[in-house]
């Protein structure tokens, strides 16, 4: 049975098919993906896989990391471009390459190497990035691995510091589909040197968490429109939300509880730190030392976010509910979601399959003993 907006559900059960619809329309798009699938392997092919690549001796690995991977990706506003974050990763331990910021020159250069990236590229402070203009950027990121550390830990180069910063991609990666409890997105063996995307996923297949962080990434994108730089990044809100996730499977629910929770954590003195779980050397937040004000503008959307969302799960009126949600994450998302709700509710309707289950909730189903079919609206009556 495939439920739709039911207007005698509960309150809570309606605000959640709200957000459902919403999460689908900030998903990337298949030919997005698609796109950004065949760049990713041509950029491998030219990184690691043909003669005169850097590295080759030390048979680097590509896979990638972030929003792409752990199922989370959200549609920018506007016109921006969606990232796509990559690790090129050594086999030989960090401490074996004297000048780390060397890594970040010799990818640069290889990609300038290429006709089509020349002038696509440029260096960043721990990447090279490559720019598909009004598409998606490519973030590649090289690092090394950690042997001290072990595990899947790497080092990554930072060109603010000329040193090295610890990291762990992939075991980041593992921890957040643990939290999240999902199949789909399970750790695969890295022994191929190019680790394909993982598999597209349907919004309505994703876990509750997944859909939390995508929300709460609109949210962000939102609330700071007018200045994105002192927006929290996605990997600090992303593992906020890990961190705190109950296994709640209601959206709603599951993101008043996540709002609680980190609103408890504020510290009254001092800041919050925000650490990778799965290396706890590097510190996801430290970013707030160098610009506090971006730290108090967390604190007070943190705080700003817990009390609408209390107030939103006590609204009650779908013309009510939707104006906040407007608010919150913008009228186009919010919009095209409840039109899909009344399309499908109307395509039901003329086929028949709209049904009042014992409950009295409206659902759309194949017709069944235990549901009463609401009758076609001729809009004349009989």
């Amino acid at each position: 049975m495939v439920s739709t907006l039911s207007p005698t559900a509960s309150p809570v059960t309606q605000l959640d098919e709200i957000l459902a619809l919403i999460g689908t329309t900030l998903e990337i798009t298949a030919t997005q993906r698609s796109a950004a699938e065949q760049h990713y392997l041509a950029i491998a092919r030219w990184l690691g896989g043909v003669e005169g690549a850097p590295f080759r001796l030390y048979e680097p690995q590509i896979y990638p990391q972030g929003s792409l991977r752990l199922g989370t990706t959200v549609k920018p506003l506007s016109n921006g471009e969606y990232d796509l974050d990559l690790v090129y990763e050594l086999q030989v331990d960090y401490t074996h390459i004297p000048k780390p910021v060397a890594l970040i020159d010799m990818l640069y250069d290889r990609l300038r190497d290429h006709g089509t990236y020349r002038d696509m590229v440029e260096r960043k402070n721990r990447c090279v990035r490559v720019n598909y203009e009004g598409q998606f950027h490519l973030d590649i990121l090289p690092a090394a691995l950690d042997r001290a550390c072990g595990g899947t830990c790497v080092r990554v180069p930072d060109c603010s510091t000329q040193g090295w910063k610890p990291s762990n991609p992939k075991g980041y990666a593992a921890y957040f589909d643990a939290r999240a409890a999902t199949v789909e997105f399970a750790e695969r063996s890295f022994k191929a040197s190019v680790e394909p995307l993982p598999d597209h996923v349907p919004h309505e297949a994703k876990t509750s968490l997944q859909r939390e962080v995508q929300l709460i990434k609109r949210l962000r994108d939102i609330t700071f429109a007018d200045n994105c730089d002192l927006a929290p990044i996605s990997i600090v809100l992303t593992t906020l939300a890990a961190n705190n996730f109950s296994g709640e499977r209601s959206v709603a629910l599951v993101i008043g509880q996540t709002f609680d929770s980190i609103v408890a954590q504020i510290p009254t003195r001092g800041r919050l730190y925000v650490f990778n779980p799965s290396n706890p050397e590097e510190d996801l937040s430290e970013r707030w030392d160098k610009c506090p004000e971006a730290y108090l503008a967390f604190c007070e959307a943190m705080r700003r976010w817990q009390r609408a969302w209390n107030a939103l799960l006590e609204l009650r009126g779908v013309d009510r509910v939707v104006a906040e949600l407007e608010r919150m994450f913008g009228p186009a998302p919010v919009r095209k979601a409840i039109d899909e709700q009344i399309r499908v509710l109307e395509k039901s309707r003329r086929q028949g399959r709209l049904g009042v289950d014992g409950a009295g909730v409206v659902v759309t189903t194949a017709v069944t003993a235990v549901h009463t079919p609401v009758p076609k609206n001729t809009f004349y009556g009989g």
